[in-house]
């Protein structure tokens, strides 16, 4: 799960500059798919200014590439997850 974030003064969608990179950041999903990243789900909260990105990838460097765009103006952190099917199995008593 990647979580980003910024503050509404640096918001990138108050600037056609900001509004641009983050259209081509999600157009680029295309091509971040041949390098096996995929986007299981993405969501915004733009009244918090928080975006929640829920991604699959074979390698941690490609998916941290894939984010790169975003990190001139958002803080953001990647937060490995499974889902509770597979966790409530794995900590099943034996």
């Amino acid at each position: 799960m990647a979580h980003w974030t910024h503050n509404p003064d640096n918001c990138p969608g108050r600037s056609q500059e900001g509004a641009q990179m983050l259209i081509d950041f999600w157009a680029n999903r295309k091509t971040a798919e041949k390098k096996g990243i995929k986007i299981l789900g993405a969501y915004v909260a733009a009244t918090e200014h928080i975006y929640y990105i829920i991604v699959q990838a074979k390698d941690y460097q490609s998916m941290l590439e894939f984010f790169e765009p975003l990190i001139p103006t958002q803080k953001g952190a990647i937060h490995p997850v499974t889902t509770m099917d597979e966790w409530t199995t794995f900590i099943q008593p034996k």
